[in-house]
């Protein structure tokens, strides 16, 4: 395979990961507003919102080193390596499969 088809293929799945978690913010801030009006919201919107908030928390974890480290480019592949090692997700859940071996724009863990 060629490098411009590799880089290509990964620059997809990139923007379709990014896209699903602007999926992700849209449903959260739909549960939000849900909650100021009513009140309350389902164990499942509960979770919905609390996997969001921590996704959010993990792409701004990860998109400040690139502004404010030098070569951080580098180093960020690595340390998502060596803490994967460790069992410690540091990237966002659309980033991430937990069995959906259909869709190929999704590392399978």
């Amino acid at each position: 395979m060629k490098i411009e088809a590799i880089i290509e293929e990964h620059a997809r799945q990139f923007l379709h990961r990014i896209k699903m978690e602007g999926d992700g913010e849209k449903k959260a801030v739909l549960i939000i507003q849900k909650y100021i009006k009513e009140g309350k919201i389902s164990e499942e919107e509960d979770l919905i919102l609390k996997t969001q908030l921590m996704d959010s928390l993990k792409m701004v974890g990860i998109g400040i080193p690139f502004v404010l480290i030098p070569g951080a480019s580098i180093l960020m592949p690595i340390l998502i390596k060596v803490a994967g090692k460790y069992n410690i997700e540091l990237m966002p859940s659309a980033f991430i499969s937990h069995g959906n071996a259909n869709d190929p724009h999704i590392k399978q863990k």
